[in-house]
C-alpha cells in the first residue's frame, strides 16, 4: 500500500496538517493505522493499543504501540525515507518490536532477550550495533522536534555534533535511525519530544543489537521519556557530555 502511494501527487495523498503546518497527516497515516489496528484487535481483543493517529484501546497485560506512518512529510513529498514501526510490551517492559522499511524491503525485528536481526528478501541475518569507540569517527543522526521554528529545539546540539562528528544525518523517521543504530549503519540517534509510538520498536532494536539508549541527561530509558539517545554504547558517554555541554 505504502510504496504504490509514494508516487501519487500530494492531492491523491490527502495531506493535512495536525499541531502545525510541519506537522503532517495523510490518508496512508489513518489507513494503515486502521489495517493494523483492526488486525490486532480481532486477533488479541484483550490486549491494548496506542497508536499515533487516535486508536487508544485499555488492555490487561499486553499493549501494541503503533506508528502506521513514521516519516510521514517524507512520504507526503514524495521520499522513500519512511517505516512502519509496532512494539509489544508486557506488564510495561518492551518485550517485542518491528520496524518496516517498505521502500527497501527490510524488516528490522527483535524479541526480549533473543536478540535483533533484520529480514531481507529470503536471508535473515542477526544485528549488530558498530564498534566505533568516538564520536570523531561517528555519523550521528537526530531529528528536528515541530516546533523547532519557534523554538530552535535541537539546533544547537546540531551544530555542536556537526563540528565533532565525521557526519550527522537528519533522515526524517526517529524509528528507521533506531533500526539503523542497531544495524551499525549508525553510530548514535538523539532527539527530543518524541513519542512512545516513534520509539517503542526501534529501542528494542537497540539494546537486542548490543546498544543503549537513555534519556538525554542520562537517566534509565522508558518509553514515554521524550528526549532519547541510542547509541552502540561505545561513544554514549561522550554524546551524553556533548549534547549537555
Amino acid at each position: 500500500m505504502l510504496v504504490s502511494m509514494l508516487s501519487e501527487t500530494r492531492e491523491a495523498k490527502g495531506i493535512s496538517t495536525k499541531r502545525n503546518p510541519t506537522d503532517l497527516v495523510t490518508r496512508a497515516d489513518k489507513a494503515v493505522e486502521d489495517l493494523v489496528v483492526r488486525y490486532f484487535r480481532q486477533r488479541f481483543p484483550e490486549h491494548g493499543i496506542l497508536a499515533e493517529e487516535g486508536s487508544l484501546h485499555e488492555g490487561k497485560e499486553y499493549r501494541w504501540i503503533i506508528d502506521p506512518l513514521d516519516g510521514t512529510t517524507n512520504f507526503a513529498h514524495g521520499v522513500p525515507l519512511f517505516a512502519v514501526s509496532i512494539g509489544l510490551e508486557y506488564r510495561g517492559e518492551l518485550v517485542a518490536g518491528v520496524v518496516l522499511h517498505p521502500p527497501m524491503g527490510e524488516m528490522f525485528m527483535a524479541e526480549r532477550g533473543r536478540g535483533a536481526f533484520l529480514q531481507r528478501g529470503g536471508t535473515r541475518q542477526r544485528l549488530h550495533v558498530s564498534d566505533v569507540t568516538s564520536v570523531d569517527k561517528s555519523v550521528v543522526a537526530t531529528g528536528l522536534p515541530y516546533d523547532v521554528v519557534e523554538k530552535g529545539t535541537n539546533v544547537l546540539q546540531i551544530g555542536r555534533l556537526c563540528r565533532k562528528a565525521r557526519e550527522v544525518r537528519i533522515l526524517g523517521a526517529a524509528a528507521l535511525h533506531l533500526a539503523y543504530v542497531a544495524a551499525g549503519r549508525l553510530e548514535a540517534f538523539w532527539e527530543q519530544k518524541l513519542n512512545p509510538w516513534d520509539i517503542a520498536a526501534g529501542a528494542l532494536l537497540v539494546q537486542e543489537a548490543g546498544g543503549q539508549i537513555s534519556r538525554l541527561d542520562g537517566q534509565p530509558f522508558a518509553v514515554d521519556c521524550r528526549h532519547v539517545l541510542a547509541t552502540n554504547a561505545g561513544i554514549h558517554g561522550e554524546m551524553l557530555a556533548l549534547l549537555k555541554s
